[in-house]
């Protein structure tokens, strides 16, 4: 495996697909197919759970329509595709529509590098005479370096992702975790999904300030960015050497050897930026108030995906800018 793994052919262009064997579209695909999963299941346990009806977050009208709604994807996935939540009834209707009206962006920024290194090196001798012995060694180097980085983002809207996009976009791209270089498997959407709207309901999840950086006067509509990085690197070597037995008094070669290395580092980061729209936002005080005391909200959007983007990119501009202390011991 080392072997072939040295030999193999070098990628002049380093891409996600050399290493995962998936391309960027499927990897894109996998992402946003895991997100509406997130957002369905989270749909489904709201809309159907009796506890939810026991505690007044959900009249009869909609649990009723949750459990129908449920036994439709049952049968056919593509149902959830027909849902309207207008449909629903007093806090369902309000806290679904802030759900259907939350925009997301994923931020990709995926980089492959790679080395090969050749490096020979020859020892010369002459042995004789014993008073005074002669050497001389000689190296050489072939080392390359190839290295790319691949950036974009991506925009989604809740909503649109559960009524736009049909079930037989997602039929192979609804995957396990792979540990080996995670990008290409589950990248844990559902708990990102799940804390978002937990935050935004319960623990008054605001936006950042116009400047981004005063944390005391925060303002705009409710976000939340993650960042994940993955890393991963693989490498081998390898050092073929033959010795020679010095005979005579000549000048000769005494060993030689042929060292060879190769490395592949694969950097993969995937920013998510989640994003309340404004105008439910101005009415995310009376859900919250309501959760506790009393009237839910009636949440609309229009400009969620572009809020999300611009989540991501003040939490990049952030991180650019983030000083680093360093402290020498």
């Amino acid at each position: 495996m080392l072997a072939a793994f040295i030999f193999s052919g070098c990628s002049i262009h380093p891409l996600p697909d050399d290493v995962t064997h998936i391309s960027t579209y499927t990897i894109v695909r996998q992402v946003r197919c895991e997100t509406r999963q997130a957002i369905i299941e989270s749909l489904f346990n709201y809309l159907t759970s009796p506890e939810n009806l026991r505690f007044g977050n959900l009249d009869q009208h909609s649990l009723d329509i949750g459990l129908q709604l449920k036994q439709a994807y049952d049968i056919d996935h593509d149902a959830i595709t027909k849902f309207n939540p207008g449909s629903l009834t007093g806090r369902a209707r309000q806290v679904v529509g802030l759900l259907y009206h939350t925009g997301i962006a994923y931020n990709y920024d995926l980089q492959g590098l790679e080395i090969n290194n050749i490096d020979p090196a020859v020892n010369f001798i002459r042995p004789r005479p014993l008073t005074s012995l002669v050497t001389l060694g000689l190296t050489g180097n072939f080392d390359r370096q190839r290295q790319n980085e691949r950036f974009f983002t991506i925009t989604d809207n809740f909503g649109d992702l559960v009524t736009k996009i049909h079930d037989n976009y997602c039929t192979h791209s609804i995957v396990e975790a792979n540990y080996v270089y995670p990008i290409a498997g589950a990248v844990g959407m559902h708990q990102v999904i799940h804390d978002f709207v937990f935050l935004t309901v319960f623990a008054n999840l605001a936006g950042t300030s116009s400047g981004g950086k005063d944390v005391i006067k925060v303002s705009g509509p409710p976000t939340l960015v993650d960042q994940l990085q993955f890393q991963t690197t693989i490498g081998g070597a390898a050092t073929p050497k033959i010795v020679f037995i010095p005979l005579g008094r000549s000048f000769q070669v005494s060993d030689a050897s042929l060292p060879i290395s190769a490395s592949r580092k694969d950097t993969h980061q995937l920013t998510v930026g989640l994003y309340l729209d404004k105008t439910g936002a101005k009415e995310i005080g009376s859900v919250r108030s309501e959760i506790f005391d009393g009237a839910f909200i009636t949440a609309s959007g229009g400009r969620a995906e572009q809020g999300a983007a611009r989540a991501v990119e003040q939490f990049l501009a952030l991180k650019i800018f983030k000083p680093t202390v360093v402290i020498a011991q």
